[in-house]
């Protein structure tokens, strides 16, 4: 009994962390893709001279195509998968900022010495933490999505996500439980050694400016058009700003089954590390004629347990064949996996 109330417990603060206020699908995130997603139709609209209504809103933004269909139902499956029933596994698995924050400086002072605080305004450390926080978040957002998809091992868990033949507010948590928890830790590891370097320097309680609980810039971003990275609405960002910011068109392109997109956008938020590593793709401001998914493959996830365990197999194989010593020259060379 006892065992039944505490899993009860945890699937009820799970629950409430997950729409709570500050959470990423809580109703400021959603209200602020929502209002977002306003805008963007009574544009449309005006930009075609026709007059917007709210039902034609609806129809546009909660489309039955999209709503309906067998995708959809699969990033439902999953979002409750790891939004509700792994995501305390996925906490207790996670090394975050403060434990890498905390190694750091004490490594810091260890073999530096102790170091007083650096003389600058609250304002200006505040700027700086809150700058070199979402820079260190995206950089190693950057670095675990590249290895996801040049690393044939770990392509095969990245592959559940890109499997989405349409794409829903619900798709971003469409993840394989290996790729989540290595997303999370190498942001706890990038984001903490950067902490624990300003905490070195600036001294103790160093941290950005926040808004619900958030970096504020990230928030901003989650508040916006964060959520309509997945969806079917092309909000392009072109030009310089398209070179910072990652639009929904941006990400978009990168869900892409074109050749020509692959391994593009691999950035969160800002666009500035594809930028500077050569994967950016900026898309047009005109909708580009784009499909989704990874093929015939695309039906291996139509279901929960095929997509947590045929990647795991597949990740397998890779890793079997990549130690395995041959014992004679191969006469035909094997062909290289996808992307």
């Amino acid at each position: 009994m006892y065992g039944l109330v505490a899993i009860w417990t945890s699937l009820e603060t799970t629950v409430l962390q997950t729409f709570g206020p500050t959470a990423a699908y809580g109703a400021p995130a959603l209200g602020g893709a929502l209002a977002f997603s306003a805008l963007y139709y009574a544009g449309r609209r005006r930009e075609r001279g026709r007059r917007a209504s709210i039902r034609g809103f609806v129809r546009s933004v909660f489309a039955p195509r999209i709503i309906l269909h067998p995708s959809s139902f699969v990033d439902m499956k999953l979002w409750t998968l790891n939004a509700i029933v792994l995501a305390s596994a996925y906490g207790m698995l996670g090394w975050g900022l403060f434990y890498w924050r905390d190694r750091i400086d004490s490594g810091l002072t260890r073999v530096l010495g102790a170091h007083a605080p650096t003389p600058l305004s609250a304002w200006i450390v505040l700027t700086i933490a809150t700058v070199l926080q979402l820079l260190a978040y995206e950089l190693a957002y950057w670095l675990a999505h590249y290895a996801f998809h040049k690393i044939p091992a770990l392509w095969e868990f990245h592959k559940v996500h890109h499997s989405a033949e349409v794409l829903t507010t619900l798709t971003e948590l469409r993840q394989h439980p290996v790729e989540i928890l290595a997303f999370v830790n190498l942001i706890g590891l990038s984001t903490g050694l950067v902490f624990g370097v300003m905490t070195y320097v600036f001294g103790p309680g160093v941290q950005p400016f926040t808004l619900l609980n958030g970096n504020i810039l990230l928030m901003m971003f989650l508040l916006t058009y964060g959520h309509l990275r997945h969806s079917h609405m092309w909000i392009a960002f072109t030009g310089t700003v398209g070179r910072i910011l990652q639009s929904p068109a941006h990400h978009q392109i990168h869900h892409s089954d074109d050749p020509r997109h692959f391994d593009k956008n691999l950035g969160y938020s800002l666009a500035l590390w594809d930028w500077a590593f050569g994967t950016l793709a900026i898309p047009s401001r005109m909708r580009e004629p784009i499909t989704f998914g990874v093929g015939e493959e695309s039906s291996r996830f139509h279901s929960t347990i095929g997509s947590c365990l045929w990647p795991a197999a597949r990740s397998g194989a890779h890793l079997a064949r990549h130690f395995r010593r041959p014992s004679a020259p191969t006469a035909t060379p094997v062909a290289p996996p996808p992307r």
